[in-house]
C-alpha cells in the first residue's frame, strides 16, 4: 500500500501515519523467525537484544521461533558525555552469558545509518562467537552501506523517516504503540478574532 493512502492514527494530542499495522509486524516476524530457523540449522542460538528498542520485537521474535533458544541483553551508547566524542561507544550493561562458541541472533529494533552495530559485531566476536546473524524490524534504506550486514528485516523505511512504535520511541515516548509509524507534524489551527 502507497505509504501516502496508509491510516492515521490519533493517540491524545498526536497523529501518527501508521506504517505497519499489528498484523503486518505479526507476519513480519513470523517470516524473520523461520528464516533465522533455517540460519541456525540444528543449533540453539543465543537472541541478544540490543536495549532499548528491540525488547518488543524480540518478546514476540522468540515466540514466533517456538525452538529451543537463550536470550540476553546487551546495551550500548554511541555517546561518551566526558569525552563528547560522537563516534565512541561504551557498554552500559554487559552480557550475563557466555557465548563462546555460540550462534548468536543480534535483535536490533531498527537498522540506521550511523548506528554503533560494528562495535557490537566486534565486541561479540571477542567474546568467541562462533557466528552472528543481525536481523531488525525496521531497516532504513542506506543502512546497508556499513559494514556489518542486516541478514533479515521486517520492512524498511526512509531514511529521512524517524519511526516510533513496536518499542521505538522518541525521547523515551511511545514505545508503547502497537503499530509502527511515523509522527505526523502538528497543523496550526488558524483563529479569526
Amino acid at each position: 500500500m502507497n505509504r501516502s493512502m496508509r491510516a492515521v492514527r490519533v493517540i491524545g494530542d498526536e497523529r501518527f501515519r501508521v506504517l505497519r499495522t499489528p498484523e503486518e509486524i505479526e507476519q513480519d516476524v513470523e517470516r524473520i523467525a523461520r528464516e533465522l530457523h533455517v540460519m541456525a540449522r540444528d543449533r540453539v542460538p543465543i537472541f541478544i537484544a540490543l536495549l532499548k528498542g528491540s525488547f518488543v520485537f524480540l518478546a514476540d521474535l522468540i515466540r514466533a521461533y517456538g525452538e529451543p533458544l537463550q536470550i540476553d541483553f546487551l546495551s550500548v551508547t554511541r555517546f561518551d558525555p566526558a569525552t563528547k566524542d560522537a563516534s565512541s561507544v561504551r557498554v552500559l550493561s554487559d552480557l550475563a552469558t557466555n557465548i563462546d562458541g555460540r550462534f548468536v541472533v543480534v535483535v536490533e529494533g531498527i537498522r540506521s545509518r550511523g548506528t554503533k552495530v560494528e562495535y557490537v559485531d566486534n565486541f561479540l566476536l571477542l567474546h568467541g562467537a562462533d557466528e552472528i546473524v543481525h536481523c531488525a524490524m525496521v531497516r532504513q534504506k542506506g543502512s546497508s552501506e556499513g559494514a556489518v550486514p542486516l541478514d533479515t528485516w521486517g520492512f524498511e523505511a526512509d531514511d529521512q523517516e524517524y519511526v516510533v512504535g513496536y518499542g521505538l520511541d522518541l525521547a523515551e515516548r511511545h514505545r508503547n504503540l502497537s503499530f509502527i509509524g511515523l509522527i505526523e507534524p502538528q497543523t496550526e489551527t488558524t483563529q479569526s478574532g
